[in-house]
C-alpha cells in the first residue's frame, strides 16, 4: 500500500499464528524525511537496550547478529548495512506495555518515512511501537490445552526464536522493496494473510532463527 498516513497495526495472536487486526488510513500526510549520508560504510554499532529488559535486549541482539552477516535473512532485508540500519532506528521506539491478550506488537501514529541515500533504503517508522507485555515475546504456554499465548510460526511462545521472529516481522512492515511496496504487505484483519507473511520470514531466515534454539 502507498496511501498510509495515521495509521494502527495491531498483531495480533491467534492459535499457531498471529495477525495484523487493523491498518487505519486517515487524511493527514506522512512525514517525510531524508537522512544524511553516513562517510563509513561499515555498519552501525550494536545499540545497549535497557538492561532491565532483557528479552527485548536479547531478542535485538539476536536480530542484529543475524543481520549483520550475509545470509538469505539479511538478504530478504538489503543486505547487512541496510537491515542492521533500520534495525538500530526502529528497536529504541519499541516499549513494552499490557495489551489485550491477543495482540503481541502493536504501532500506531503517524508514519515517518525516511530514505538514507547511504544504505539505499526506502522506510518507515511510527509514533508508538509497543510489545506486549502480556503475549508471546515474554511469556511461555505452560499448558499444552490453553491457546494463548499462542505460537509464533513454528515456534514456542516466550522462546528467543519466537522473539526473533516478532521482530523480523515487524521490520517487514518497515522496509521499502524494490518494486516500491513494503517487504511483507500489511496484514489488515486477514489472518491468513498475516500468517502468509510469518511463514515468509520464516522461511528466509529459517536456518538463523533455529540456531537460537
Amino acid at each position: 500500500m502507498f496511501l498510509w498516513t495515521s495509521s494502527l497495526i495491531s498483531l495480533v495472536l491467534l492459535q499457531a499464528a498471529y495477525v495484523h487486526a487493523q491498518q487505519v488510513y486517515e487524511d493527514d500526510k506522512p512525514v517525510l524525511e531524508k537522512e544524511a549520508a553516513a562517510t563509513s560504510e561499515e555498519l552501525p554499532h550494536r545499540l545497549v537496550i535497557n538492561r532491565t529488559n532483557w528479552e527485548l535486549s536479547q531478542a535485538y541482539s539476536d536480530v542484529f547478529r543475524i543481520l549483520s552477516r550475509p545470509n538469505t535473512c539479511s538478504d530478504f532485508y538489503g543486505g547487512p548495512h541496510a537491515a542492521t540500519t533500520v534495525l538500530n532506528d526502529f528497536v529504541p521506539l519499541v516499549k513494552p506495555r499490557r495489551l489485550v491478550r491477543e495482540v503481541s506488537f502493536q504501532m500506531s501514529g503517524r508514519p515517518r518515512v525516511i530514505y538514507n541515500p547511504d544504505v539505499k533504503a526506502t522506510y518507515r517508522l511510527f509514533d508508538d511501537a509497543m510489545v506486549n507485555s502480556n503475549g508471546s515475546f515474554y511469556q511461555r504456554r505452560f499448558e499444552f490445552m490453553r491457546k494463548f499465548p499462542a505460537d509464533v510460526g513454528d515456534f514456542m511462545p516466550g522462546t528467543r526464536p519466537a522473539r526473533a521472529l516478532i521482530l523480523l516481522h515487524e521490520l517487514g512492515h518497515l522496509i521499502q522493496g524494490e518494486n516500491g511496496a513494503w517487504l511483507i504487505p500489511d496484514d489488515g484483519r486477514d489472518g491468513a494473510q498475516s500468517n502468509r507473511n510469518t511463514l515468509r520470514i520464516q522461511q528466509a531466515c529459517r536456518a538463523e532463527l533455529d540456531a537460537l534454539n
